[in-house]
């Protein structure tokens, strides 16, 4: 991989991180893993002219703290995440998720951070300029959108394909952003923007410190699912994620949290779907019923030569079986199956 020249630093903290992005503006690009960055760089949709890199910042081991809440710094590698004996107890389709990504190359050296904050994707954004499409798109500082060129100039149609966030969403979880003269946490679901040119609230002098995810509530499941041609090295065409929890009878739902990514500029909950579960008994009708009103709810964009139906379709089918999934384990309960990986 050959790229252009540019600077490179190595502060020893996140904070002296925060200062440096602080200090260079909109010229600087944070290096972790670079699994995404790099070849984001060769291609020219990334052009740092100052890579401040977080090589020289050992990452914490997940740990839980006093309130029960699972803590993983974000410089974790996804590979770690997904051997982690105290993730897959805490909160197995957290592990699941990391575990799907990618290649095994991909997660030794990829991290949490820059799964949860790598760009957005485009057949058309994603490609050498020099070879098909020459004038640069809306994402690049261009004029033109290519799947879509009557957008307007601040509408980017690419698709965020995080594995992770749809899963950590449908835990309830928060993340942690560092800057460079305060730190603040909010929910993950608040981070991200749903709009493909800015696709989080990350500021320029801020980067992720951690995730924090909070213990299961009583009688809960989970369910995570992603679609790919093969069963491994792609992106997803479609992301599921559901976490459910049964009432004190353990026969109808109390609360549930359904999640679909990798369709559109970031991941949706489907909060009607699931205030229609909540009070209701799982029946098999009932659940396909959440599965095609999560589906009706949110917004799906052709990619990667996936039709809409297609996608939706996909999408259905294994919400459907995911939720199936969640309620089972919701039944069965930890140590008969309820947190398995």
């Amino acid at each position: 991989m050959i790229l252009y020249d540019f600077e490179h630093e190595r502060p020893g903290s996140l904070q002296d991180v925060a200062a440096r992005l602080a200090e260079l503006g909109p010229t600087a690009g944070i290096l972790a893993g670079g699994t995404d960055l790099l070849p984001n760089m060769r291609l020219k949709i990334r052009t740092p002219a100052t890579l401040v890199s977080l090589g020289a910042i050992a990452a914490q081991p997940p740990g839980t703290d006093t309130d029960g809440w699972l803590r993983i710094d974000a410089l974790t590698r996804l590979s770690e995440i997904e051997n982690s004996d105290t993730v897959r107890a805490a909160c197995p389709m957290f592990a699941r998720s990391a575990h799907v990504v990618g290649s095994n190359q991909i997660r030794q050296a990829g991290t949490l951070g820059g799964n949860l904050c790598q760009e957005i994707r485009c057949l058309y954004l994603n490609q050498e300029h020099d070879f098909q499409f020459v004038a640069p798109c809306y994402k690049r500082g261009g004029d033109c959108c290519y799947p879509y060129p009557k957008n307007e100039k601040d509408f980017c149609a690419s698709v965020f394909m995080s594995d992770i966030a749809p899963a950590l969403i449908a835990l309830g979880s928060d993340i942690e952003l560092v800057g460079a003269n305060a730190s603040r946490r909010m929910a993950v679901e608040d981070f991200y923007t749903g709009v493909g040119m800015t696709p989080t609230v990350l500021r320029a002098d801020e980067l992720v410190g951690a995730v924090m995810v909070p213990p299961p509530p009583p009688n809960s499941g989970w369910g995570y699912h992603k679609s790919t041609i093969r069963g491994g090295l792609e992106f997803a065409m479609v992301v599921v994620a559901a976490r459910v929890a049964l009432g004190e009878d353990g026969e109808t739902c109390a609360d549930a949290r359904i999640v679909i990514g990798a369709v559109s500029e970031g991941p949706s909950r489907a909060r009607g779907a699931e205030s229609a579960l909540v009070g209701a008994a799982p029946t098999p009708e009932a659940i396909a019923a959440a599965a095609s009103a999560a589906v009706a709810e949110c917004r799906f964009l052709p990619h990667h030569n996936f039709s809409v139906e297609y996608l939706k379709q996909n999408a259905e089918v294994y919400l459907r079986r995911i939720l199936s999934e969640a309620f089972g384990r919701a039944k069965t309960g930890p140590g008969k199956g309820g947190q398995d990986q």
